[in-house]
């Protein structure tokens, strides 16, 4: 007699609530022992932190699923990559410009702590830098907040999705001052995976975000200000904030124009395969939200304002 084997059943979604729920007890995590831990040693408390704190429950919470399938684990082409790094750089300057004129607005009620400045002056080798504020993020973030937030949100719609995961990849950052560019970033990110169906889309554009930044602020940004300041348009102008302003939104108004021919490329493929997988897959229905599946969220916005009060 023929013997059949037990195939256990696996989830396409991850369940909403769970999945905030586990954010926001992670996220008390990550104020309290995480922050400890990171005080101490920030390099070594960044890669627990990222490891213990944001990988190891994402690929948790994806074991009710095909981690596969969840996460969106698919080879990325060539042109993709090539692609992706592109964007990344075309958009670099939009969110510089947005972020700035968000911290100008900021700068009326807050004062600012400069962290990541201080962090960045340390004397450390690059490539400790390369992996600690670069390779692991990338890979630990996107995982989590990319991946498992994503494909529980999808449920609601892709927009939805996007926007949403980028909500909560903010405010996990608890840091007013660095809001804006997160928030801006994790649409981006999500935009990137919905654009190629592979996460290595988003893990790539993260990576490729962290290493400029790092790499301008630590080695190019006083050499770049310094030059700005004796040139004869910054002396007519009379201020060099208002002069790299300027700047930021002529090359964020051309980065605007290529990127928007870039995402039409992408999007056109994104059609085609999807009209491939139409073929074969039953196309789900958006359910309607549920607000009772984002208590967990309204806490942990709550909790950003409770440590905001506190901190700063």
């Amino acid at each position: 007699m023929k013997k059949f084997k037990k195939t256990k059943y696996k989830k396409k979604n991850l369940n909403v609530l769970s999945v905030n729920t586990f954010t926001l007890v992670l996220s008390i995590f990550f104020l309290t022992i995480g922050y400890h831990i990171q005080s101490k040693d920030f390099f070594k408390g960044t890669l627990i932190n990222e490891i213990f704190i944001i990988l190891i429950p994402a690929l948790l919470l994806c074991g009710s699923g095909k981690r596969t399938e969840v996460l969106r684990v698919k080879k990325l082409s060539f042109i993709n990559i090539i692609r992706v790094v592109i964007v990344v750089i075309l958009c670099y300057p939009i969110i510089l410009l947005l972020n700035g004129i968000f911290l100008s607005f900021l700068s009326s009620f807050v004062e600012f702590k400069n962290f990541s400045m201080d962090i960045l002056l340390k004397e450390e080798s690059f490539f400790r830098y390369l992996l600690v504020m670069c390779i692991v993020p990338a890979i630990c973030e996107e995982v989590f907040f990319r991946g498992a937030l994503i494909n529980s949100y999808d449920i609601y719609g892709g927009k939805f999705a996007i926007v949403m995961s980028s909500l909560v990849f903010a405010l996990f950052h608890f840091d007013i001052q660095n809001f804006v560019a997160p928030f801006l970033l994790g649409i981006l990110f999500g935009n990137l995976l919905e654009l190629t169906g592979s996460l290595f889309a988003a893990i790539l554009g993260h990576f490729t975000n962290n290493l400029i930044a790092i790499f301008t602020s630590k080695y190019l940004n006083d050499t770049i200000f310094n030059y700005l300041k004796q040139t004869d348009i910054a002396q007519d102008i009379g201020s060099l904030q208002l002069f790299l302003i300027i700047m930021l939104f002529l090359i964020s108004i051309a980065s605007a124009v290529l990127l928007r021919m870039l995402f039409k490329q992408m999007n056109r493929e994104k059609k085609i395969r999807e009209s491939k997988l139409k073929s074969r897959v039953r196309v789900r229905d958006i359910q309607s939200i549920d607000l009772f599946n984002f208590v967990p969220i309204v806490a942990l916005v709550i909790l950003y304002f409770i440590y905001y009060a506190i901190v700063f």
